[in-house]
């Protein structure tokens, strides 16, 4: 009866068919629409018991929704049922039959397409299948054809990670798909990519040639953007992939967002965006600090922390911070205010402890430029000789973390000053402190170790 050819199942082998009582079984999808739309129904038959020389098929459908035709097959002549096919005897039923054997673990399907009347307010049902053996067995099934009312419910996201990176120059891939498209006969998609990137093609639908969003393909605008439009998407998620290349030159490491919007031809729309950013080598800063300071008790010495930026982007809200051992304390940082109170700043110092300090510097750090952090740490005045133990230092840029020591070294004896008495300490309490960090933690996106580790002299 032209229906789509039987599949093995791949069962066991069954007993003879005289042991095997009589049977199959049906499946009926009527896939929805809105009034006005072009749907389609599946039916599906798959024999478990022996196999029958012949069979009839029926398909009814309810006011409201017209048979148009099938899949992959036509409809013979006449609106009587053939010996052989599927007569359309009137627009709402489909009659067929076939003398073809259908052996046992065997199925066979056809698909019916049929539309919806522009009128519909509700779901249709019911959409009835029937199949008879001509041995006289007859099973039948049935269900409903949803009506959709209202816009579609467009869905769309631009993948495949919630953001995509690479290095200047380089070529890459970002993803577009669009869901719950099942009853939209077609769609306007308009993809524009991160300032600076130019869309080089597209994979799922055609490029064509000119400026003009085609009636099916894409064209790539003369602002860059990528706009598309497909008369018929397949039914569940549509999906096209957008390739692009990054610029050969950038301020920054986030060029901005790629965004996609679509607009169902029957209405809905869905938008998404993704950032963009140049990937490139955040470890490209050289960290390093004075490896060692000797000082009577009581003097003050100063520890350097020295950072240069290697890279191709200037890292803000940098982050310094020093730990001295027992017998010392932190007097000063140079050029920066150590606050005794919860303040937003671009620059500044908070005191956690008498022995440590932590400090931010918002400005960017330029490509090829050097900065120092200059530490005056006080010995006590009862420090004893000898080595006094290891002032830690970590460097954060770009959410990185460098590290580095200095040996610190007490003289016997006391002695003046190198640095005068030094600056009152301020208060430590950590009520102001504990808000402190929470402030310098919103600088900063992730955390990694790097050992800088001086030599002791």
């Amino acid at each position: 009866m032209g229906l789509i050819g039987a599949t093995a199942l791949g069962l066991a082998a069954p007993a003879p068919a005289e042991e095997i009582p009589y049977d199959f079984s049906l499946s009926l999808i009527a896939f929805g629409g809105k009034p006005g739309d072009a749907t389609e129904i599946y039916t599906s038959i798959e024999n478990k018991g022996p196999h029958f020389a012949g069979r009839s098929l029926d398909l009814s459908v309810p006011d409201g929704v017209t048979i148009t035709g099938m899949v992959d097959d036509e409809f013979v002549d006449g609106t009587e049922r053939p010996d052989e096919g599927c007569a359309l005897v009137t627009p709402q039923r489909v009659e067929c039959h076939t003398n073809a054997v259908l052996e046992y673990a065997k199925g066979v399907d056809a698909t019916f397409t049929a539309a919806i009347d522009d009128d519909v307010t509700g779901n249709l049902s019911p959409v009835v299948l029937t199949v008879t053996s001509d041995d006289g067995v007859e099973k039948s099934t049935e269900t409903e054809l949803p009506v959709m009312t209202g816009e579609p419910d467009l869905t769309a996201a631009i993948g495949p990670d919630f953001t995509a990176s690479a290095p200047l120059g380089a070529a890459f891939d970002q993803t577009v798909k669009v869901y719950n498209n099942a009853f939209v006969p077609g769609f306007t998609l308009d993809f524009t990519p991160a300032p600076g990137v130019a869309v080089t093609g597209v994979t799922g639908l055609d490029l064509v040639d000119g400026t003009e969003r085609p009636d099916e393909g894409c064209v790539i605008a003369a602002t860059g953007r990528l706009e598309c439009h497909t008369p018929s998407p397949e039914m569940g998620p549509f999906e096209i992939t957008v390739h692009q290349r990054m610029p050969e030159h950038a301020e920054q490491s986030w060029l901005g967002d790629a965004s996609v919007h679509v607009v169902g031809d029957r209405g809905g729309q869905a938008s998404d965006a993704a950032a963009v950013y140049v990937a490139f080598d955040r470890r490209a800063m050289e960290v390093t600090a004075t490896p060692s300071v000797t000082g009577a008790a009581g003097e003050i010495v100063e520890i350097v922390l020295t950072a240069r930026n290697d890279g191709i982007f200037g890292p803000k809200g940098r982050i310094a911070a020093l730990t001295v051992p027992a017998g010392a304390t932190i007097a000063s940082v140079e050029g920066l205010e150590i606050l005794d109170e919860m303040t937003w700043v671009d620059d500044g110092c908070v005191l956690w402890t008498p022995q440590q300090v932590e400090c931010i510097r918002g400005a960017a750090l330029a490509p090829g430029d050097t900065e120092e952090w200059t530490f005056r740490v006080q010995l006590d005045t009862d420090a004893p000789a000898g080595e006094l133990g290891v002032a830690a230092l970590t460097y954060n840029a770009w959410g990185e973390d460098f590290e580095a020591e200095t040996v610190v070294t007490v003289t016997g004896g006391s002695g003046d000053e190198t640095g005068g008495d030094g600056e009152e300490l301020p208060n430590t309490g950590t009520d102001s402190t504990t808000v402190a960090v929470a402030a310098f933690g919103l600088l900063l996106a992730g955390a990694a170790a790097m050992a800088l580790r001086a030599r002791r002299s």
